[in-house]
C-alpha cells in the first residue's frame, strides 16, 4: 500500500511539475511585458514578416498623410520609398520594441481605465510614426502620426486561448507549491526513499522531453490557424518560431534538473546498498 500511494504522489509530483515549467515559461515570455518584447524583438528582422507589414505601414502612412487626390501621384512614391527603407532607420528598432509594448497592453492590460482587447493585437503606431516623419521631412510638410494602428492577429477562439495562458502564468507558483509538496510525501511514504527519488528524476527529464517535441510542433500548429490578413499570419508564424525556440532550450533545463535527480537517486541507492 505505501508503495503505491508513493507512485501515485510520485507521479503527481511529476505532472504537476510540468504544469508548473509550463506556467513559468508563458507568465515570464508571453504574460509578462518584458518578456513578450524579448521574445518578438527579433522579429525586426524577420524579412518574410518585415515584406507584409510594408504593406500595412504603406497603407496607414498614407491614410495618416490625407494629401488631396491630385498630389495623390506625388505623394504616393515618397511613401513607398520611405517604407522600403524605415527598417534601416536608427530608431526602427526601438519603434519595433515600443510597438510590442504597446501591443502587449492591448492584448493583456488594462491602460488608463480602459479594458484588454482580449485578442492578440499589434499596434504598429510607432512604425508607421517613423513612415510619416520621412514623409514629412520630404515634402517638408507637417503628417501627423496616429496615435493608435491596431492589427488583429487571433481570430476565433483565440480570446479563450489567451485568458487560458494569463490564468497558467499566474498560477505556476502555486503548481510549484504542489510538486514539491507531493514529491515531499512520496518520499515520506516510499519504502525505498532513494529509488523514489530517482524515478521522479527520470519522470521529470521525461516530462522535459515531452515538452521539447510540444514545442517543436508550434510552428506548425500556429500556420494551420486562420488568421485576418497577411500581416497577422505573417507575424503569428514568427513569432510561433521565437516562442517554439525558447520553450525548447527551456525544456533541455528541465530535461537536465531530472537527469541530475535521476543520478543522485541511483547513487543514493548505490550507497544505501553498500550499507547493508
Amino acid at each position: 500500500m505505501r508503495t503505491l500511494a508513493s507512485a501515485i504522489l510520485g507521479l503527481l509530483a511529476v505532472l504537476l511539475t510540468a504544469a508548473a515549467f509550463c506556467g513559468a515559461w508563458l507568465n515570464t515570455n508571453v504574460v509578462a511585458e518584458s518578456g513578450f518584447v524579448a521574445l518578438g524583438a527579433p522579429l525586426a528582422e524577420d524579412e518574410a514578416f518585415q515584406r507584409e507589414l510594408a504593406s500595412s505601414l504603406a497603407t496607414e502612412a498614407a491614410a495618416s498623410a490625407d494629401v488631396p487626390e491630385p498630389l495623390a501621384d506625388l505623394v504616393t512614391p515618397v511613401i513607398t520609398s520611405a517604407v522600403e527603407n524605415v527598417q534601416a532607420l536608427p530608431d526602427y528598432p526601438e519603434a519595433w520594441s515600443e510597438s510590442l509594448r504597446r501591443s502587449h497592453v492591448l492584448t493583456f492590460s488594462a491602460e488608463n481605465g480602459g479594458e484588454p482587447s482580449g485578442n492578440l493585437t499589434l499596434d504598429v503606431a510607432p512604425l508607421v510614426g517613423l513612415v510619416t516623419e520621412t514623409v514629412g521631412s520630404e515634402l517638408n510638410v507637417d503628417v501627423p502620426a496616429p496615435e493608435q494602428v491596431p492589427v488583429q492577429i487571433g481570430g476565433a477562439g483565440h480570446p479563450d486561448l489567451l485568458r487560458n495562458v494569463e490564468r497558467a502564468g499566474e498560477a505556476w507558483p502555486v503548481l510549484a507549491l504542489a510538486a514539491a509538496a507531493a514529491a515531499i510525501l512520496a518520499l515520506l511514504t516510499a519504502r525505498r526513499r532513494s529509488t523514489t527519488f530517482a524515478l521522479m528524476g527520470l519522470g521529470a527529464a521525461l516530462a522535459g522531453s515531452v515538452l521539447w517535441f510540444g514545442a517543436e510542433r508550434i510552428p506548425e500548429q500556429v500556420s494551420a490557424q486562420q488568421f485576418s490578413s497577411p500581416v497577422a499570419s505573417a507575424f503569428a508564424n514568427a513569432f510561433a518560431g521565437q516562442a517554439a525556440a525558447s520553450l525548447s532550450a527551456w525544456t533541455v533545463a528541465l530535461m537536465l534538473a531530472g537527469a541530475a535527480v535521476f543520478v543522485v537517486g541511483l547513487l543514493l541507492r548505490g550507497l544505501s546498498a553498500a550499507r547493508r
